[in-house]
């Protein structure tokens, strides 16, 4: 029996974004797949100095293994080292530390036949093991790693750029981001691999909606949410002048919601109280909880500076709501290009115009048949056994 490793940097404390969509792929991969899977999470924690400078959180307790929906993660712990971290910033130097861990990581790789990797650091890994053992390696690209970090920083621009050009092919999240990859080097294999949105994500029955609307207190009201992480890359500061535009703009009743948290929560939250919004905002919600919310959501807006191809989009479309996005990397790829809106100065006003639009009923959504995960894993499954083959 062929064997393969995924490989993943995470985080078992903030189970969302490159941790979910692992957790799809690989669950739908099983499925089509005949060969053996092994799961390997990369978890990087501060000690008590880099705490204090970092004003993180301990982590209590270190498992080897754990288990999210059946499926098993062999976690891999590193200890952020300071000395690391100011060579890094101070100097551009690459983490010697950081480094010399990952090594002794790719030796647990070598009896693999194939090894999926997800974004930098397991790209890392991969390539070594590649290299030394002669093993096909693939390399997942979901967003951050290409846009955020490289642009900013020459050493991680370098870095990947290497990944990029050693890998036997690179998936992305959407065709967008592959423009965004250009931007780091060019002549490298690309492959476009959708995410999807998980099952437990789907339109409930009308007699569930209207519970889960009465439980909630929005009965007979439309809901207009954001979801996601308070961060400056979402562009959250547009939130309470996009919901003030589409209550003084819809003639109906409306309430807003948020889900999600972060540093920039509490100052969305006076915004919001100074302009009179009717907003609940939830902070951070279980898993479980977010298909029921979604299933009062009648718009999702999401204004963000970057996105790859955001899960929240496939999120609330399945389950019946439609979504308003900024127009940045793949958005469009998800909702339809008449939903993306570009950025600029009236942004804001043809955003919630669109919204107003959709609370109105005048807007038709659905979700285009290859962004799911069944069509994601019979393609990554034909390049694995491809791959597996020529190796035999």
């Amino acid at each position: 029996m062929k064997r393969i490793a995924v490989i993943f940097e995470g985080n078992i404390n903030n189970r969302l974004g490159v941790f979910n969509a692992v957790l799809n792929r690989v669950q739908h991969l099983r499925r089509v797949a005949d060969y053996d899977i092994d799961v390997h999470m990369l978890q990087v924690y501060d000690g008590a100095v880099m705490q204090r400078v970092r004003h993180s959180k301990p982590v209590p307790e270190r498992p080897e293994t754990i288990t999210v929906e059946g499926e098993t993660f062999q976690m891999h712990w590193f200890k952020r080292n300071w000395t690391d971290a100011i060579g890094h910033r101070l100097l551009g130097k690459r983490p010697a530390c950081l480094s010399a861990w990952l090594d002794e990581l790719v030796e647990s790789m070598r009896n693999y036949d194939l090894i999926s990797a997800h974004d930098r650091m397991g790209g890392i890994v991969a390539q070594r093991a590649s290299k030394l053992y002669g093993i096909p390696h693939y390399i997942t690209w979901h967003g951050a790693s290409i846009y955020t970090d490289p642009p900013r920083d020459p050493m991680l621009k370098e870095v990947t750029a290497e990944l990029l050009h050693g890998a036997d092919d690179n998936f992305f999240v959407s065709h967008g981001l592959v423009e965004k990859a250009y931007n780091i080097t060019t002549g490298f294999p690309a492959t476009v691999l959708f995410n999807g949105a998980s099952g437990d994500f789907h339109r409930m029955t009308d007699e569930e909606r209207s519970a889960l609307r009465e439980e909630f207190g929005v009965t007979g009201r439309k809901v207009v949410a954001f979801v996601g992480r308070f961060e400056p890359v979402k562009n959250v500061t547009l939130l309470p002048e996009i919901y003030t535009q589409i209550a003084s703009k819809y003639d109906g009743d409306v309430t807003f919601w948020t889900m999600g948290t972060g540093f920039q929560h509490e100052e969305v939250r006076q915004a919001m109280a100074e302009r009179g919004v009717d907003c609940r905002m939830w902070g951070m919600q279980p898993l479980e909880m977010m298909p029921k919310l979604m299933n009062c959501v009648d718009v999702l807006v999401l204004p963000s500076l970057l996105e790859g191809l955001p899960l929240v989009t496939l999120e609330a479309l399945q389950c019946g709501a439609n979504v308003v996005a900024s127009d940045v990397v793949g958005t469009a790829e998800g909702i339809g290009r008449d939903n993306a809106i570009p950025l600029g100065d009236d942004f804001v006003e043809c955003l919630t115009n669109r919204a107003v639009e959709m609370l109105q009923g005048k807007v038709q959504q659905s979700l285009p048949a290859d962004i799911s995960w069944e069509a994601t894993a019979i393609k990554e499954n034909k390049i694995y056994l491809d791959a597996m083959s020529s190796q035999a």
